[in-house]
This record gives structure tokens, C-alpha cells and sequence, in this order.
């Protein structure tokens, strides 16, 4: 992994995890707990690395 990709795999790991934890109570749901938001997070981030790879 290139120090690029690292860079992207992190920004998207982080914008997506924060978004999962913040984003429920704007459309009426409960906030995510921190572990399904990272899990989450983790899961696009890595999918989204293995599609640009």
C-alpha cells in the first residue's frame, strides 16, 4: 500500500465512521455506538481501497 492509498484508505475511514455515528439522528433513527460505526467504516474503507487497487 502506497503512501496515497494509505492516505485515502484513512480519510475515507474517517469520514465514513463519523458520518455513520452522527448522521442517524438528521434521519430519525438512533446515534450508531462507536463499534458498528468503525466496523462500517472499516468495511467501505477497505472495499473502496481494494476497488482502487
Amino acid at each position: 500500500m502506497s503512501a496515497s492509498e494509505l492516505v485515502y484508505f484513512a480519510m475515507t475511514f474517517a469520514v465514513v465512521t463519523l458520518a455513520v455515528r452522527y448522521i442517524g439522528p438528521f434521519i430519525g433513527r438512533p446515534r450508531t455506538p462507536w463499534r458498528g460505526a468503525v466496523t462500517f467504516g472499516l468495511v467501505i474503507a477497505v472495499i473502496g481501497w481494494a476497488i482502487g487497487a
